[in-house]
């Protein structure tokens, strides 16, 4: 309600706007998100569509036949017929390398910030929401567990471990949900301490209806643009990993092991077709996923809206 002229207007609830559509707008009127919207859309049509026609064995078959392997786009002069992005030193198609690699990447990318999110979601409403003991032994955890050399570790426990998609998830996610639990922690230690919150504690409401009615959506503005982002931070880890002989094995591509191929420096100096598609891919998808993650993000700020 707002008192204005000694008169009492009053607001209809139905008329304000849902975060959704305050999201949807803010992409709108950002030409960069806008156009970020659109290249993962393209890309994960593209993946989605080709994920049952192309499989992973089809994909990384070898074929040594006679002028099968470092062939050149169909579309370059003196290229492969039928082959759209030409072949690898394997005679492999590097257009289903592609598709499968960017497959295997954004899985693992989605995966991890869904499992982290909702691990460091839980951990730190908890620690923020009740203190005291509680929020110093979490936080003293945490604190623990970030000092650990990350990488190092990492690629001590690939090496321990079978070189699958599962086991890559299971490792990062170990060393990506301390950031979430800082997040969360912070926030619902200052929704804690607000007027409405202390309200419900003096009326007796139980502690469970306190958190999910009462702090939990007021979480949702913060969390969304940290997992959004937290995909293209994550995308970048395991292709970088990959890349380094750390991650997925070649038998199972990804950006990582496409982008690993300009570590021979004749393709670097003349195939580009074999590395340049992965890091393409990855630049644009990565952008894509930090314009749209920083439109999300200004939906919670009012001041930084663009208008």
């Amino acid at each position: 309600m707002n008192i204005k002229n000694d008169q009492l207007e009053v607001y209809d609830i139905a008329k304000v706007p849902s975060i959704l559509s305050l999201t949807v707008k803010e992409v709108y009127k950002d030409k960069f998100a806008l156009a970020g919207v659109i290249i993962l859309f393209l890309v994960l049509a593209t993946v989605i569509i080709a994920a049952p026609i192309i499989s992973t064995e089809e994909a990384t078959r070898l074929n040594f036949g006679t002028g099968t392997t470092n062939r050149a786009p169909s579309w370059v002069e003196g290229g492969a017929e039928g082959f759209l992005l030409g072949t690898d030193q394997g005679g492999r198609d590097m257009f289903q390398l592609v598709i499968v690699a960017a497959r295997n990447s954004l899985i693992i990318g989605f995966a991890v910030a869904i499992i982290t999110m909702a691990i460091g979601f839980i951990i730190g409403l908890l620690s923020g929401f009740y203190g005291g003991h509680v929020d110093n032994v979490v936080m003293r955890l945490v604190e623990t567990w970030t000092m650990l050399p990350a990488l190092l570790v990492i690629a001590t426990l690939i090496n321990h471990l079978p070189r699958t998609l599962p086991n890559m998830i299971f490792v990062l996610v170990l060393f990506g949900w301390a950031g979430y639990v800082r997040l969360i922690r912070n926030v619902t230690l200052q929704q804690a301490n607000y007027d409405y919150v202390l309200a419900s504690k003096t009326m007796g409401t139980r502690n469970p209806i306190i958190i999910f009615r009462e702090v939990v959506p007021n979480l949702m503005p913060v969390l969304a643009p940290a997992v959004v982002l937290g995909m293209a931070g994550t995308i970048g880890v395991e292709t970088g990993l990959s890349m380094l002989g750390f991650g997925l094995p070649i038998g199972t591509p990804s950006l990582g092991t496409i982008i690993n191929n300009a570590m021979v420096f004749i393709n670097l100096q003349n195939r580009w077709w074999t590395w340049l598609p992965g890091i393409a891919i990855l630049f644009f998808v990565s952008i894509s996923i930090n314009f749209v993650g920083t439109a999300i993000q200004r939906v919670a700020d009012p001041r930084q809206r663009v208008r």
